[in-house]
Formats: C-alpha cells, sequence, structure tokens
C-alpha cells in the first residue's frame, strides 16, 4: 500500500491518469467480497475527477442525513423553525382564565434538548405570565394531532430502543431520550441497576424486567431491548467493569406524556395554578373560540443542520423529514424525490427508507449524493452546510480520523458506519488549493474498520498531493 501511494504521488494526476492508480487500491484479493464506490468532483468546474462503480446503489449508513439536510435546507429555508403554539379559550380576567389553554406542537425536537440553550419549559410559564394568566381555571390540553408518528418498522431490532433510534413525536423533550444509571464491580459481574432518570411519576412506569448486563472490558456494548412503545425493557450486553455511575441511554416510549408531565411540574413550580388535569389529544379540537397568545420557536434550521450532521443525530434528521412532510415522513419522502427530480438526480438510484440512514434500505449512488454536494455548494446556503460538516482532527465525528497534516483541516466530512457499511462524503481543499467534492462508500466488507479507515486516508492523501 505505501510502494502504490509512493507511485501516486510521484505524478501529476488527471482524470484518464488517475483512473488505473486510484483504482489498483481495491484490486487485491482482500477487497473482492466488498463493493466500493466512488465519486470525485472538482466544485468549480463540476468536472468528475475520479469514478468507481459512482451509479451503484449502495447502503450510504449516516452520510444519508446529507440528502436530508441538503434538501431541508433548499426547501425549508436556513431559517425555518419549529414552533409550538399556545392558545387561550376563554376570558382573561384578575390572573384567572376562566377557559383553557391549547398548546399545538409541531415537532420540535429541541425543547429541553442538551444541545440547545433554549427553548426550555420555562419558556411557556412566561408566556403565560405575559398575558396575566395565573390561574387556569379550565384545562391544559395538548394537541398532539400534528405528526403521524411512526416507528421504522426496517430499523434493527437492536437499535430501536436505544437512544439514536428515538422518533419525533408532535412534542418531544430531553432528545427523546432517558438515561438508565448502573454499577459495575469486577470482571463478568453482573451489573447493577441504580435509578432511570427521567422518570415517569405515576404508572406505567419505565421498568427493567430482565437484566442480563455484565462487566466487561471493552467499552459500552450494552443494549436496550422491548417495544419501543411500551415501558418495560429488558437489559443484554456488557458495560466497562468498576464503574460507580455509568450511564446508558434509551429512547422514551412516550415523549408527549413526559411533556405534560414536565410542563406541569413546571407550571407548579412558578405557582402556575391549574385545575383539570393535562389532556393529550388526538383528535380535532375546536379553535373557532380560541386565540394565539404566542409562540415557542426553535433555533433556525442552519443551526439544527449544523448538530445533526456534526454530531450525527438522528432525531434531527427525521424531524426534518417530517417536517417537510408537514408532520408527515411518508410525505416528507416524496417531497425529497421531487427535488432529487427536479435537480436531474436519477431516481433510480436513490431508495429513501427514513431521514437519518438507520435504515438499511436506504439505497444511494455516489454520484446522485455528490450532485447534491455540487448542488448546494453553489447555492446561497454553502456556507451554513459547510459549517456543519466535520472537520479532520478539529470537530465532531472526524475529530479523531488524523491529527495530522495534510487532512487535519483540509478534510470537511460527514461519516457514516453500520455493521459492514463504511461511508464518507465531504469536501477535501488540496495542495494546489482546489476544492473537491468527494463520496466514498464502502459496503459488504469483512474487514476491520481500522483497515478501512486507513485505506480511506491514503485515498484522500492522494487526492490532496495531485490535484
Amino acid at each position: 500500500m505505501k510502494a502504490f501511494l509512493t507511485i501516486l504521488t510521484s505524478c501529476w494526476l488527471n482524470y484518464y491518469v488517475a483512473q488505473p492508480y486510484l483504482t489498483q487500491i481495491f484490486q487485491s484479493q482482500e477487497w473482492q467480497n466488498a463493493v466500493v464506490s466512488i465519486s470525485v468532483k472538482e466544485v468549480v468546474s463540476r468536472q468528475s475527477v475520479f469514478e468507481h462503480n459512482s451509479h451503484i446503489s449502495l447502503v450510504p449508513a449516516s452520510t444519508f442525513k446529507l440528502l436530508t439536510t441538503i434538501i431541508g435546507l433548499e426547501k425549508l429555508g436556513a431559517d425555518f423553525h419549529f414552533k409550538t403554539e399556545v392558545y387561550a379559550r376563554g376570558e382573561i380576567k384578575n390572573n384567572t382564565l376562566y377557559g383553557d389553554i391549547i398548546i399545538k406542537g409541531y415537532g420540535d425536537p429541541t425543547l429541553e434538548s442538551r444541545f440547545f440553550n433554549y427553548p426550555k419549559l420555562n419558556a411557556f410559564t412566561m408566556l403565560l405570565n405575559n398575558k396575566d394568566i395565573k390561574i387556569i381555571q379550565g384545562k391544559v390540553i395538548l394537541d398532539n394531532s400534528y405528526s403521524q408518528t411512526t416507528v421504522n418498522d426496517n430499523w434493527a431490532w437492536e437499535d430501536i430502543n436505544n437512544y439514536y433510534a428515538a422518533i419525533p413525536y408532535s412534542f418531544n423533550i430531553y432528545d427523546n431520550q432517558y438515561h438508565i444509571y448502573l454499577k459495575s464491580e469486577n470482571e463478568n459481574a453482573p451489573v447493577q441497576l441504580i435509578k432511570i432518570t427521567p422518570q415517569y411519576n405515576s404508572a406505567p412506569l419505565i421498568e427493567i424486567t430482565d437484566n442480563m448486563l455484565t462487566a466487561k472490558t471493552g467499552g459500552d456494548n450494552a443494549y436496550i431491548y422491548g417495544d419501543p412503545v411500551s415501558y418495560t425493557k429488558r437489559l443484554k450486553g456488557s458495560i466497562p467493569p468498576f464503574q460507580k455511575t455509568y450511564s446508558i441511554e434509551g429512547a422514551l416510549p412516550d415523549p408527549v406524556r413526559m411533556f405534560a408531565q414536565e410542563l406541569l411540574s413546571e407550571f407548579s413550580k412558578n405557582k402556575l395554578s391549574v385545575f383539570n388535569t393535562i389532556i393529550s389529544n388526538t383528535d380535532t379540537i375546536n379553535y373557532s373560540s380560541a386565540r394565539l397568545l404566542g409562540t415557542i420557536q426553535s433555533p433556525p434550521l442552519s443551526e439544527i443542520i449544523q448538530l445533526t450532521n456534526m454530531h450525527s443525530i438522528n432525531l434531527f434528521a427525521e424531524s426534518i423529514l417530517t417536517a417537510l412532510g408537514k408532520g408527515n415522513s411518508e410525505k416528507g419522502k416524496e417531497v425529497i424525490k421531487t427535488y432529487l427530480k427536479h435537480s436531474g438526480t436519477n431516481v433510480n438510484e436513490v431508495n429513501i427508507d427514513d431521514g437519518c440512514g438507520l435504515s438499511r434500505l436506504n439505497l444511494l449512488s455516489a454520484d446522485a449524493l455528490n450532485q447534491l454536494l455540487l448542488k448546494i455548494y453553489h447555492t446561497a446556503h454553502q456556507s451554513y452546510f459547510l459549517k456543519s460538516l466535520p472537520v479532520a482532527g478539529e470537530s465532531g465525528t472526524m475529530k479523531r480520523y488524523t491529527d495530522t497534516a495534510p487532512l487535519k483541516g483540509n478534510l470537511k466530512c460527514k461519516t457514516g458506519y453500520i455493521q459492514g457499511v463504511r461511508t464518507y462524503a465531504g469536501y477535501l481543499k488540496t495542495k494546489s488549493g482546489k476544492i473537491l467534492s468527494f463520496c466514498l462508500f464502502f459496503n459488504n466488507f469483512t474487514l476491520p474498520t481500522e483497515k478501512i479507515k486507513q485505506t480511506s486516508k491514503i485515498f484522500f492523501e492522494t487526492l490532496y498531493e495531485n490535484f
């Protein structure tokens, strides 16, 4: 491999000369069972620099988020905000609302998120206080009819209860996650459950009915199993030994109920009286006599997308897909398909099963994704999108990729990884100052992931030195 790199770096490569050398990297016997798809283009001229199986549709893993976030920026706009509306129905007199508060959720994934400083639950209290409401003589009704939430049937069984498989609802809170705190002692000893937080304050509670966790070296290999909308869970796998308070995260079974609980607690803490229990409502609510008191907004989409790609947050990507479909993820997929068709992308090279890349039924060719990378680079949204990409040796999922020249600081790249799949997509600034857009997909490999990583480095270093 070193000899191969030496040969390449001694040459000034162009498309015609480079192709046989760059292809050679994948012609050894160890790659015979794998499928590799590559597309590299120069962004100014938009000309192809190198292609290899570029029109084969492969599993993209989390690089699929680039498709969702690019089209999200283009269709919704960088200044798009998720919103939560607060309505009053009845007369306000002497700090008392003689009627109901209706709160309508529109799928904001950022409320009480660990990734943002706002919005917080106290925003609802402040809004009511500003309207001179301290006592509600009627109901507080949560209208969660906006989002048609379903668990993706094609996500892996070992994924759907864990934090990275949290799905968006009309109301979301705490990134739709809960924490299971554990204690481990000696190697191979059983792991003790300490607590679950946040926890529901009344039945049904999140319960661990079977704890098969053991203490083993090798990092976090713990998984949560069960029906994703059920409150009973099983734990299987291992965590490191000698941990006093070790945390694993699961997907909340009912974020709307948790939102209602935490909102009531916030009202109580701020001495805002509610005479009737909050109810969650999926039916049509009559707004004819209601008036809008105010709207709680998320940070702008540009900031949400920055975190979505930087930290590969599945919930945010799924929320963007749902927003594209105005509350319906299936309609969001249709919006993406229509955009791809109108942009000239070969839609036969794309299959959309979710917005985040967790499903193995997502399919994408390197060429199709690279066309989108070229397109967004030449729009007003370029700066927002570039800011969202992890930088080699500096940030996000690429921080530990390399900490040395020439790739450190010059490679901006979203990665994707599920078993047997490793993908890279983004931009590379070369030694000559050119900007290359690229997609590098590995599927069906049995090589160690470290070998895949090292091979990708050689590939990117070759591009850097010779273009």
